[in-house]
């Protein structure tokens, strides 16, 4: 976030600054100072009167600590006025976001002053940059923000809501990802829940909200018997089988562990299920026995480019795979695993031949070592000879 200088003026300037130099040490370094914002920017009054009573007088717009609602009205002034932020691609719908979430709908029809406003998340005097590490809404930073209230057992038990979310997803495949690997691009809170528009995806929405990363996953998934039972409410789509905070990386077994939720371990159903988690298990399997096969020609001295480049073609194939195992229907998988089965054959075969013929070269120079052994212990006779004569 940026602010035009032509709408700012430095803290040194104002004279709440004399009186609240304490404040102004927390302001100083926050994105809104840097970009020239002062105190009567958010907190109205008149900066340039010395005397408190004139600075606070009517007519100044003086309002003091603003409660919640007026705080995200006041963010809204700059942060909704299109012309103001446009010069900085910043964008100008967050407070209308707001009012749709289902923090704002508590507090602006319910009056419910426990919710979540901009500086819940955002900070108070010391905002930074979304992008700066430190900031307590970069990726990192987030589901730790959201577990202050989240994680909350006594706020949360006023709502009805789990308070262990945040320890279920810290332990989560995206949790780990993000908070462990460091990886921007895993997802948190917001990039399910949304930010400013925060509200929990409903059951005919889950697949849009993971499909927002999981592209192909959700493209087939639509194309299955499940997606129809969605509009329902029959069926939770993604986090039926995977989960909500807590999804741990997925794995065929998730079709044994899932499917036996709904269906008898002996119904057509079960049974498809059963069969696809077969047939991702094989080719998995089958991968990798072909990587440890490269890798131990490499081992050996064999040239292996050739094989790497099929091993790589299995591995899309297996890709693909287990994306559309979301369609569950056994005939789109056979075919691929079919291909699979076929590199990994000729990946084998290469490689045995490879092995085969570096076999027949040792054995075609066993003579000619011999040969030269013999011509070596012959020269040696001879000079012997040569030298008794001698």
């Amino acid at each position: 976030m940026m602010i035009p200088a032509a709408r700012s003026e430095s803290g040194s300037a104002s004279a709440c600054v004399s009186c609240h130099e304490d404040i102004w040490g927390e302001v100083k370094d926050s994105i809104h100072a840097k970009q020239g914002m002062s105190c009567h920017h958010c907190h109205g009054g008149d900066p340039s009167q010395k005397d408190s009573a004139l600075a606070k007088a009517p007519g100044t717009g003086y309002i003091g600590i603003p409660d919640k609602k007026q705080l995200t009205q006041t963010c809204g002034t700059c942060h909704s006025d299109v012309a103001f932020m446009n010069p900085y691609g910043t964008r100008t719908d967050q407070l209308a976001r707001y009012h749709t979430s289902a923090h704002g709908k508590a507090l602006f029809e319910k009056d419910d002053k426990r919710v979540a406003s901009c500086s819940d998340c955002h900070g108070y005097h010391d905002v930074l940059q979304v992008s700066d590490p430190a900031s307590p809404v970069y990726p990192f930073n987030v589901p730790k923000t959201c577990a202050t209230c989240h994680a909350n057992e006594k706020l949360m038990s006023q709502y009805g809501l789990p308070a262990d979310i945040f320890e279920k997803y810290k332990n989560s495949a995206h949790g780990t990802a993000l908070l462990e690997k460091k990886d921007t691009g895993a997802a948190h809170c917001a990039s399910c829940h949304g930010s400013h528009g925060a509200i929990p995806p409903g059951v005919s929405e889950i697949h849009a909200a993971c499909g927002k990363c999981h592209i192909n996953e959700q493209s087939n998934f639509l194309g299955s018997v499940h997606a129809g039972l969605a509009p329902d409410k029959k069926f939770l789509q993604c986090a039926a089988c995977h989960g909500f905070h807590d999804i741990q990386p997925a794995s065929p077994e998730l079709f044994s562990q899932s499917c036996i939720r709904c269906h008898t371990d002996e119904s057509p159903a079960f049974l498809v299920g059963k069969t696809i988690q077969g047939q991702v298990e094989t080719a998995e399997q089958t991968f990798h026995t072909q990587d440890q096969n490269i890798q131990s020609a490499r081992s050996e001295g064999i040239f292996t480019q050739d094989e790497e480049a099929m091993l790589s073609e299995m591995k899309t194939h297996l890709i693909e795979m287990t994306t559309k195992q979301h369609m569950l229907k056994e005939g789109k998988i056979a075919p691929l695993l079919e291909t699979i089965e076929s590199q990994a054959k000729e990946i084998n075969n290469t490689l045995q031949a490879k092995r085969n013929s570096i076999r027949w070269r040792f054995l075609a120079l066993i003579p000619l070592w011999i040969f030269i052994v013999i011509m070596v212990i012959a020269f040696i006779l001879k000079y012997h000879r040569m030298d008794r004569n001698e």
